[in-house]
């Protein structure tokens, strides 16, 4: 079942194979609401509890949308390529990107704040993102000849979470 979409929007596609969702979505920021309801839809996480849900849809927001902001160059045609596979008592996300190679997992925890004045933006959805998970896990995939045109992703993060 493959639902192409136009360019513009936030989806590229979508397909089931194996019982994994499979999700293309563009470099724009629509792709994290267009991409967020396309996981939302899909069978096995629509059985999941309320609790379990919102913690896929905030994990998926965050590196989808930390992707888009800081991993990608404005008006390109770079990608993420997601995967959701369901595993027994888990689901599992692998985000791949084209973006520019980073492991948000070595970046530095954000300064603690004492009132809401002193604090500074960023820095907190990587570690929201390790609280809301079983596991986490950053890869550098490994670079190898294709042919143009076909995706090599940069960086690859493995999400498990529990439910």
């Amino acid at each position: 079942m493959q639902q192409p979409r136009h360019e513009a929007c936030g989806l590229r596609s979508s397909s089931i194979v194996d019982g994994k969702l499979c999700l293309v979505l563009n470099n724009t920021i629509a792709a994290v609401e267009d991409g967020r309801r396309g996981m939302a839809d899909f069978a096995p996480v629509q059985a999941l509890e309320a609790q379990v849900r919102h913690r896929l849809e905030v994990i998926f927001e965050e590196l989808v949308s930390n992707t888009i902001r800081h991993g990608f160059v404005k008006d390109t045609t770079q990608s993420i390529h997601i995967l959701i596979d369901p595993k027994p008592q888990a689901i599992e996300f692998t985000f791949e990107d084209d973006g520019i190679p980073f492991n948000p997992l070595e970046a530095a925890p954000p300064e603690p704040f004492s009132t809401i004045e002193a604090a500074k933006i960023g820095g907190l959805g990587i570690p929201l993102v390790a609280r809301l998970s079983a596991g986490l896990r950053y890869e550098q995939p490994a670079r190898s000849a294709s042919p143009s045109g076909a995706f090599m992703p940069n960086n690859r993060i493995v999400v498990t979470v529990a439910t």
